[in-house]
């Protein structure tokens, strides 16, 4: 596994007695479209949400994830405010970096 924004490879959770530490963060996200539910009640307008049509798991260093204007990207991702993959043209890199094999 490596992190998405410097490439870096990141090692999973270490637990000790007492402590454990954390080498990634992970973000489960992917291409997403808007879908509309009708609600049962009458008179009310139907409810708008994100549905996940493509997942991707995006991981993310604790350095990377320390920098500011990165974590504000993450939380726009998460939050669907903004997508972390929309016009990035790194499909073929999220591919590879996804691999676990």
């Amino acid at each position: 596994m490596q992190c998405y924004h410097c490439g870096r490879e990141v090692q999973g959770t270490t637990h000790t007695q007492k402590s454990y530490r954390v080498d990634y963060y992970l973000l489960h996200t992917g291409y997403t479209q808007w879908e509309y539910f009708l609600n049962p009640k009458p008179d009310t307008p139907p409810l708008r949400y994100i549905k996940l049509i493509q997942p991707i798991d995006i991981f993310t260093c604790v350095q990377c994830y320390g920098r500011a204007e990165l974590r504000q990207l993450l939380d726009d991702d998460f939050s669907g405010r903004r997508s972390l993959l929309v016009g990035s043209g790194d499909e073929q890199k999220i591919r590879e970096l996804n691999f676990k094999g």
